[in-house]
């Protein structure tokens, strides 16, 4: 049986100049702090117990349970831990409550649970697209939709995109949502890269149920064959992997031009509940020149980055 994920806590606890009294079913934000500085110990204790006990519950979630589970269900599930990850806690918190010992032993089974999320989540979503009188509208009316709006809208302002420009995405995803959303609102054509057939075979089906076949190539592929093709701009998502394979691959193709660029995205802040950031030992050999951190409910930091002289 599966269990539910339900939270009705009380904390009450006193500190010097802390007097906090703490309920909630189980929406966190920045209101679940009023009485208390973001940045001590006494708002780790709060948040512990909330992610330990979605780690506790998450963890007897195989990944045919989850794929059994209905979208609505799976989306409640997982609103839960998107509650964590969107707490307005602060740079210097966010690093305090994830580096907490214990916190830290039950990232991996978090960050695993999310990453299989987003896979049941996007074949799902495929899935209803390819099945749909009119996949546009369903589109727009997917939970996420506002996120994905957001994060390219932000993501644009900083590319140097023209009608000569030729993007590759790398882990393009069963719904390749960025690509959909380039070319829907700004006309960019481009090409994904997934390493598994089957998403592939989805993704492409996605593509042609939104008329977008002319505009999007989908390619059954991985960074090894980046140098390969044809392209100068370079979009690494956030769960692609290896990442330091990705890089090294990158690195090697830049060094051979200098027309092109890459873009990766990354978890950063109290976001980095749900998948490990991208490590500095990972982009060995590259320099960041911008950074766009997200706003509202966006999950990703975009990042951009060339190799050093």
């Amino acid at each position: 049986m599966i269990k539910k994920l339900t939270y009705n806590t009380v904390l009450f606890k006193k500190y010097n100049m802390h007097d906090i009294n703490y309920s909630h079913k189980h929406e966190l934000d920045e209101h679940a702090f009023s009485g208390c500085c973001k940045d001590c110990h006494t708002s780790v204790v709060i948040i512990k117990p909330h992610i330990m006990e979605f780690a506790a519950q998450i963890k007897h979630y195989t990944s045919n349970m989850l794929e059994s589970l209905k979208p609505d269900e799976l989306y409640r599930l997982y609103q839960i831990l998107d509650d964590l990850a969107h707490m307005n806690t602060g740079t210097h918190l966010a690093k305090l409550i994830l580096e907490e010992p214990d916190i830290r032993r039950v990232l991996p089974t978090i960050r695993s649970y999310y990453s299989r999320f987003f896979d049941v989540h996007e074949m799902h979503l495929a899935q209803k697209l390819i099945e749909s009188d009119n996949p546009w509208k369903t589109l727009k009316t997917y939970s996420l939709y506002p996120r994905y709006d957001t994060l390219i809208k932000n993501q644009i302002q900083a590319m140097h995109i023209t009608n000569n420009s030729k993007l590759i995405f790398v882990g393009c995803g069963a719904v390749p949502m960025s690509l959909i959303l380039l070319n829907h609102l700004y006309g960019i054509k481009s090409t994904g890269l997934d390493a598994c057939s089957e998403t592939v075979k989805l993704s492409k089906k996605v593509v042609l149920s939104l008329g977008l076949e002319k505009e999007i190539k989908i390619i059954h592929s991985n960074d090894l064959d980046l140098e390969k093709l044809n392209w100068n701009i370079a979009l690494i998502a956030a769960l692609a992997e290896p990442k330091a394979r990705i890089f090294k691959n990158l690195k090697k193709i830049l060094k051979k031009r200098d027309d092109a660029f890459i873009i990766f995205r990354t978890y950063t802040g109290m976001r980095a509940v749900l998948y490990k950031p991208v490590q500095s030992s990972d982009i060995k050999g590259f320099k960041i020149t911008k950074e766009i951190f997200p706003t509202e409910r966006v999950n990703n930091t975009t990042v951009f980055a060339e190799i050093e002289e």
